[in-house]
């Protein structure tokens, strides 16, 4: 009784190490994939930066009309150009216009 007592605490006590072990190794996998992660997780958040500050650069009002006037030929209207238009017994008004 003695000797099966004493094989059982062996036994138990090397599969509780071995399991220590695995445990412990699948620890370290887990959390060198964690560390991982959180560095292309900063990579993108310093992309996500960059790219927010280009859209703001991009936006820029000088930025567009330079680009309008340039790229696409466009131009301020002039003011025989523009007419102002309201609903019927509103003031309405044609600027320049014959109303």
């Amino acid at each position: 009784m003695r000797d099966s007592v004493m094989w059982f605490l062996v036994t138990s006590t090397v599969l509780t190490a071995l399991s220590m072990v695995y445990v412990r190794h699948q620890h370290r996998i887990a959390y060198s994939v964690f560390q991982l992660e959180e560095a292309q997780r900063d990579t993108l958040n310093d992309e996500w930066g960059k790219l927010l500050i280009e859209e703001n650069l991009w936006a820029f009002p000088h930025r567009i009309e330079k680009d309008a006037t340039q790229r696409l030929a466009m131009r301020a209207p002039q003011s025989v150009d523009i007419e102002y238009v309201g609903l019927p017994g509103e003031f309405t008004e044609v600027v320049n216009g014959s109303r």
